[in-house]
């Protein structure tokens, strides 16, 4: 009897032994997926990151032409993409590609992500460049984020402070995956979401990024209207700089509703060139639609 009480004692034992690994287990692993945005925890799968890939030699890629005014009209163009552009996407398993072969391709978005004379020259009258598809995928690497992309941010950037987020800004400034800042102004005739999306009124080429504590310095190749650079040479690629600051000041707009759960809606606050810009970096919900 005594051996028999033993035996279920050692096994209650053990039984929480290995509850007790498991619950540490997953709340580590849980703790590794999230982050703490001004005293909220957010998975990080509501953080706005991106897969970036570098093209390792020049590729022809189909870019997917979209209608302004009816996202579901569109044509396809094939063009070049020119060797070492970073472009932010991901890759699409093994399936049946549009020259008939099975492969798998990359995915990559265009729209206000690469500098818009990029894949927009020569566009049709009210259309613009959506996305990307290219393969095969082995003359692309995978790399870090690049320095001169904001944190947990897609590079648009709004005027305005905190109380801005709230309104429609005038000015938005993109850092592009392939290293350009361009500035838009908005476009009040379009729909909401293409408000910032075309031809940029100014646009320079980030030749070189040094990081120095919460600031960025994105060395320009050329002058932005618009914004604030520092002249830092008289020649070469590396003339003018434009500092990019974090202010560190995360501000939340979460809401929670019942059918979609907590919704998750935080903001940063960056100076740029001296003037406070916000960008949004976090975005989704609990419950997916």
């Amino acid at each position: 009897m005594k051996k028999q009480l033993m035996c279920v004692l050692l096994g209650v034992t053990a039984a929480m032994a290995i509850s007790l690994i498991d619950t540490t287990t997953v709340q580590a692993a849980y703790k590794y997926r999230t982050v703490t945005i001004a005293g909220e925890t957010v998975d990080r799968d509501h953080l706005n990151m991106s897969t970036y890939y570098k093209a390792t030699k020049t590729v022809s890629v189909k870019i997917e032409y979209e209608k302004n005014t009816d996202e579901t009209k569109g044509y396809t163009k094939t063009m070049k993409l020119p060797k070492g552009t970073i472009v932010a996407g991901m890759i699409v398993p093994k399936h049946k590609l549009s020259n008939g072969k099975w492969d798998d391709q990359l995915s990559f978005v265009v729209e206000n992500r690469l500098n818009y004379a990029l894949f927009n020259r020569n566009v049709r009258k009210g259309y613009r460049a959506g996305y990307g598809i290219a393969y095969p995928v082995s003359t692309f690497k995978k790399i870090k984020t690049p320095a001169y992309m904001p944190t947990w941010s897609y590079g648009d950037l709004y005027l305005g402070g905190a109380k801005a987020i709230d309104t429609t800004s005038k000015r938005s400034a993109q850092i592009t995956t392939n290293g350009y800042v361009e500035l838009h102004e908005i476009n009040k005739n379009a729909t909401l979401d293409e408000q910032y999306t075309g031809r940029p009124y100014s646009t320079a080429k980030i030749a070189k990024t040094r990081v120095k504590d919460a600031t960025r310095y994105l060395y320009l190749k050329g002058k932005l209207k618009g914004l604030k650079t520092v002249r830092v040479g008289e020649k070469g690629a590396y003339q003018y700089r434009l500092a990019l600051m974090n202010r560190h000041q995360p501000q939340n707009r979460s809401s929670y509703d019942d059918d979609r759960g907590e919704y998750y809606d935080f903001y940063s606050l960056y100076a740029l060139g001296g003037v406070t810009y916000y960008t949004a970096i976090t975005s989704g919900s609990d419950v997916e639609d």
